[in-house]
């Protein structure tokens, strides 16, 4: 499993209601693990994909891209990529 964090600037406010729109629009099966944090500047994601070619694939991928625009998310200042080692959830490891 990897996990990417994805860095977006502006106001968290306004980031926030347009991250809740946008997944709005994904189906919940497509999503395995992902959080979206406020930061003081804006907002972070931390996205799950099962290898780094997927992750590599969705990064560059139209889709996400389309997704982000179609709800006026801007580019993000940074997209960084981890192999994952552990990951916990409600006390079980995942």
């Amino acid at each position: 499993m990897h996990a990417s964090i994805w860095k977006f600037s502006g106001d968290a406010d306004d980031l926030v209601r347009r991250y809740e729109a946008m997944l709005a629009d994904v189906p919940a099966g497509n999503i395995g693990l992902q959080l979206c944090l406020r930061a003081p500047d804006g907002i972070l994601l931390v996205d799950t994909c099962p290898t780094r070619e997927v992750f590599e694939a969705f990064a560059a991928g139209p889709e996400f891209a389309a997704l982000r625009a179609r709800h006026g998310m801007p580019e993000p200042d940074s997209v960084e990529d981890h192999p994952v080692v552990a990951a916990v959830v409600d006390g079980r490891r995942r």
